[in-house]
């Protein structure tokens, strides 16, 4: 007898909707539909799935196994309070939203996030990537963490206060770092270097912080240093961009220096 595939209500259709909601696909699932706020978005994610669309969301199906809420964080308490009431486990997507936002009106609900950056037009392999899921149940926990183990071999039962934490990490992790290669690409073009320059230095940095489980063991540079001459004359430099580049830079040396004081400190006391 053919296994009955779990049915698949998705709302939402950015870049984490998209991309959970193929992968969910590739793994089994049965995405039946799709919504969202952006007809646009939502149309190619059903066609690209292969299933219906969705204009209202009085009118999802309301006996699925599945409505995975993927919108931005300040929209969740509101489609929630617009859903109908279904008899499928409901989850959100969010590292910053505490589960308790579904506690008013869902009897089975959690969280099933993904600790990734997601782009639509990037599919990423999931198999890798910790999944963190909270239920409102033990018997909720036990259908979210079989979904997640079906995506990821990394699947990390967390608390809505410990996600909040682990979501300011990633900020710090992969948005301030992806915003200082913009940053440094913006430089680059000014004075006519290619930014495939820089993927060298950057693959081997951060290969060497991932090896050595403590980036600022690892750290290298003026700052560290306190090489003075090398960050003044970085600073006369910058002088001809605009404020800001000079205010990072000064913050991030500081922050550096105040951080390498603070280990070497620690190490000292051991």
């Amino acid at each position: 007898m053919e296994q009955v595939k779990p049915k698949v209500v998705m709302i939402g259709a950015g870049n984490l909707a998209t991309n959970l909601a193929v992968a969910l696909q590739n793994c089994g699932f049965d995405v039946v539909e799709v919504y969202s706020r952006s007809g646009v978005s939502a149309k190619e994610l059903a066609a690209r799935l292969e299933c219906r669309v969705v204009d209202r969301l009085s009118d999802i199906r309301l006996q699925k196994d599945l409505y995975v809420i993927a919108v931005p964080d300040n929209a969740i308490e509101e489609v929630a309070a617009a859903m109908p009431l279904v008899s499928g486990v409901v989850v959100h997507t969010s590292g910053s939203t505490p589960m308790d936002v579904f506690s008013q009106k869902f009897s089975s609900y959690g969280v099933l996030y993904p600790f990734q950056t997601f782009s639509r037009s990037r599919e990423v392999n999931f198999s890798s990537i910790p999944i963190c899921i909270e239920a409102s149940s033990s018997s909720t926990l036990l259908k979210l963490e079989a979904i997640a183990k079906s995506l990821s071999a990394s699947v990390l039962p967390m608390d809505s206060d410990t996600r909040k934490w682990l979501h300011l990490v990633g900020v710090f992790a992969s948005n301030f770092a992806n915003h200082s290669l913009a940053l440094a690409n913006e430089v680059a073009l000014h004075h006519g270097i290619p930014f495939a320059a820089l993927k060298p230095l950057v693959t081997e940095t951060i290969q060497k912080a991932l090896d050595s489980q403590n980036p600022a063991a690892v750290q290298t540079g003026p700052a560290v240093r306190h090489d003075a001459k090398t960050i003044n004359r970085h600073l006369e430099m910058l002088a001809s961009e605009p404020d800001f580049f000079s205010h990072i830079y000064k913050l991030l040396t500081s922050s550096i220096q105040q951080l390498d004081e603070a280990r070497k400190n620690k190490n000292q006391q051991k």
